[in-house]
């Protein structure tokens, strides 16, 4: 998800402002636009999606 211009992964949380170089594709999981960084794409590619979490979610985990 993005907030403030920044985006964090909907998988393993990684903000785009804490990791130089992070490179973060934009996605629609369950009708919510969501941002999966490009080091968790095989975890969605190859799994069931059950590893995104919800904007919800990660707003609440990443205390922003």
């Amino acid at each position: 998800m993005e907030i403030n211009g920044v985006q964090i992964c909907n998988v393993c949380l990684k903000p785009s402002d804490e990791v130089a170089g992070a490179v973060y594709i934009k996605a629609v999981a369950n009708g919510e636009d969501i941002h999966v960084c490009t080091s968790c794409i095989p975890v969605i590619i190859h799994g069931d999606g059950s590893a995104i979490k919800t904007n919800e979610t990660v707003k609440e985990e990443s205390g922003r």
